[in-house]
């Protein structure tokens, strides 16, 4: 390679792209709408992180959490 190329990792790349749309998009916005963009983003997360931690839950139910299934056979 050249030594005028720099490489970055993903988390400057994610970082720019965020602070791209914040300032392209959002900077122009009046307070209130920013922050009610911002709030709407956030609670998206927090939606499909709790979403993904219930779907994380159910994948082992709690009365054979930990069972073996030879061991769970009744006679």
């Amino acid at each position: 390679m050249d030594g005028d190329i720099t490489l970055a990792s993903k988390a400057d790349l994610a970082f720019d792209a965020l602070r791209f749309l914040y300032v392209g998009f959002l900077g122009s916005l009046p307070a209130w709408a920013r922050y009610t963009v911002l709030a709407l983003f956030a609670l998206t997360v927090v939606y499909g992180f709790v979403g993904w931690l219930r779907k994380r839950s159910a994948d082992e139910p709690a009365a054979t959490a930990g069972v073996h299934e030879d061991e769970a056979r009744v006679r």
